[in-house]
């Protein structure tokens, strides 16, 4: 198992931070250019009380592969957190933790957990491109908040 985290302050309350990151059809606004996320469709038997959720449709173009998977995202506000895991795959999973109390400013911890034998999961080029996946991920969302493009 390989576990990769980040952190970094927002320029906006918690509240307009969970506002986007929750939001998926927003995913594409701030995440890496290499990977892209669609909702889908509602878990036919999801009950978000029991940690039900939307099923995704994920592409990554993220060298040295390609990535095509069902993906299920739990959005769960009374924690201020976005889960997700593959829908067929137990081998990935994440979560984003947005915290704050401070009405202009707060945290988002980004984490990721590979949990197989993937690329990512041994030193190199695919653990080298997550680091940098995650920073930009949270690099773009600071400054979509800065910009008050929310």
């Amino acid at each position: 198992m390989t576990e990769f985290e980040t952190e970094r302050t927002m320029p906006a309350g918690a509240d307009a931070v969970f506002a986007v990151v929750s939001d998926l059809e927003r995913l594409t606004e701030w995440l890496p250019h290499e990977i892209r996320v669609r909702p889908t469709h509602d878990d036919p038997g999801s009950d978000p009380a029991r940690g039900g959720g939307d099923v995704t449709e994920v592409h990554a173009e993220v060298e040295p592969r390609h990535v095509d998977a069902h993906g299920l995202v739990r959005v769960r506000p009374e924690q201020m957190r976005v889960e997700w895991g593959g829908g067929d795959s137990t081998d990935y999973a994440g979560y984003l933790q947005v915290m704050g109390d401070d009405p202009d400013r707060s945290s988002v911890l980004l984490h990721l957990s590979f949990l197989g034998d993937q690329p990512e999961t041994h030193t190199g080029q695919a653990s080298d491109e997550v680091r940098r996946g995650l920073d930009t991920g949270l690099e773009n969302l600071a400054r979509m908040l800065a910009e008050r493009a929310i």
